[in-house]
């Protein structure tokens, strides 16, 4: 799997059951509250992957994430669509003519940014860094630090910039601008099916 793309995954929510934050977090609350409030919300995805002979090519796409635990990303440029749900999800790629299906524990290992960001993961931890910005650093066993990413938050306090792992040169940097709240679509628009023609494939 790309290494972009699984780390956009791990932006999206866990699949198991969601526990209680131990305290809020700033970089959750706003984004925890309006999507509660409306069902789904969206914003425009853009980050910086390896093209072509190693050259830099931009990627824009729309993230949607719903309650219960539904996240979808569809990609603008390659028409790729990835959706994830408590039972797995799937990965349709046109320019390979496949589909890939998770099963529930990748997609849970995969998809835990977004549970810290909506503050649903007690392991996290935060700490201010500037007017706007927090290191948010998630506990494993025993409470030492397992992982962290570097959030930045709009004026409104949706997360504007994600970087994973925060301080690394190898960072994977995100931009989420033009955040929407709506009422959501359900479980089918979480859902995908292969066209005529694809291959599917199971990961291990």
């Amino acid at each position: 799997m790309k290494r972009p793309v699984t780390i956009v995954l791990t932006m999206c929510f866990a699949c198991a059951a969601f526990a209680p934050a131990a305290r809020a977090l700033e970089t959750s609350r706003v984004l925890e509250r309006e999507l509660g409030t409306s069902g789904r919300a969206e914003a425009h995805l853009r980050y910086v992957t390896a093209g072509t002979g190693g050259s830099a090519r931009t990627v824009n796409a729309l993230l949607a994430l719903e309650l219960p635990e539904r996240a979808r990303l569809d990609v603008t440029s390659t028409g790729e669509k990835i959706v994830s749900r408590p039972d797995g999800g799937e990965w349709l790629q046109p320019g390979l003519k496949q589909m890939l299906k998770f099963r529930p524990q990748q997609a849970a290992a995969a998809l835990r940014w977004w549970k810290v960001l909506l503050g649903e993961d007690g392991r996290a931890r935060e700490r201010r860094t500037g007017e706007h910005t927090f290191v948010v650093t998630l506990l494993g066993p025993g409470g030492a630090p397992e992982d962290s990413a570097e959030v930045t938050l709009n004026s409104r306090g949706l997360p504007l910039r994600l970087s994973a792992p925060a301080g690394s040169r190898d960072a994977q940097v995100y931009r989420l601008e033009g955040w929407r709240f709506m009422r959501p679509r359900g479980a089918a628009a979480f859902k995908l099916t292969a066209p005529a023609g694809y291959e599917v494939v199971a990961l291990p």
